[in-house]
């Protein structure tokens, strides 16, 4: 709570640059594993890997020099029935092979991170820039687990939360395109790996990879496409959430 209020007192004041609004949609899948005595797979033992569109929003916003802000936010659900395949016991219940099961999966997220534009290895004028920005950040994940044994009518929920410290590297490499015939005003290429460690139940660590390719319409509107991998390892007792999502991303944003 005392980063989301620091970041709210630097939204207040003067900014070197317009804020940034990014939306769009993440077309994830859900992998992994959920582990509560016994282990079921994602993919393997119940199949929940249908591919969900979900929103999701960024927020920008540049306080002072070098400096940059941002708030996100996602909110993925996914839901499935079927017969189990294997033979276990998840929590109390006992799972065998052919008995009827439904189950759903929801993770929610918002985090708050700081980049520090402080290295520009390459700068070749105004056309084409290259530089790299460490960046750290706290990060809220709120997830839901529920397995029904349909066949005998037993079933196991559970509802956990975690708070991660992460941090990492951000590159991009941006390109203007007004000296050539094109209706793009510029271009851009950007990463970012990003890395930390669990606190809330008993633990656990967390990762993301994302690639993004930007399309500069104007200097204050864009649209862009990319990917991006979450995955969690978070423990509470016997409980591990052990999975991620990762799939296509596309979206646009505005300056203001």
């Amino acid at each position: 709570m005392q980063t989301f209020f620091l970041l709210l007192c630097l939204t207040t004041q003067p900014i070197e640059e317009p804020a940034t609004l990014r939306g769009g949609v993440w077309m994830p899948r859900l992998g992994g594993t959920i582990t509560d005595g016994g282990s079921i797979d994602f993919e393997t033992n119940i199949d929940l890997r249908t591919k969900e569109t979900i929103p999701v929003l960024e927020f920008e916003v540049k306080p002072i020099q070098n400096i940059v802000m941002s708030l996100s936010f996602f909110d993925f659900s996914t839901s499935g029935n079927g017969s189990y395949n294997g033979n276990d016991t998840y929590g109390s219940v006992a799972f065998n092979s052919g008995d009827l099961w439904s189950a759903t999966t929801d993770l929610q997220s918002v985090g708050v991170e700081a980049s520090w534009e402080v290295w520009q290895p390459y700068k070749r004028g105004d056309n084409a820039t290259l530089s790299f920005a460490p960046v750290a950040g706290l990060r809220w994940y709120g997830v839901k687990t529920f397995v029904e044994n349909r066949t005998s009518s037993q079933s196991v929920s559970r509802h956990n939360s975690w708070l991660a410290l992460q941090g990492g590297l951000e590159m991009e490499f941006k390109w203007d395109m007004g000296g050539v015939d094109s209706p793009l005003d510029s271009m851009g290429i950007g990463s970012q790996v990003l890395a930390g460690t669990m606190f809330g139940g008993d633990g656990g660590w967390v990762g993301s990879i994302q690639a993004t390719l930007s399309f500069y319409f104007s200097e204050s509107a864009a649209g862009f496409f990319g990917y991006r991998l979450q995955e969690l390892n978070a423990e509470d007792g016997n409980y591990t959430f052990d999975a991620g999502l990762q799939g296509l991303f596309v979206g646009g944003e505005i300056r203001f």
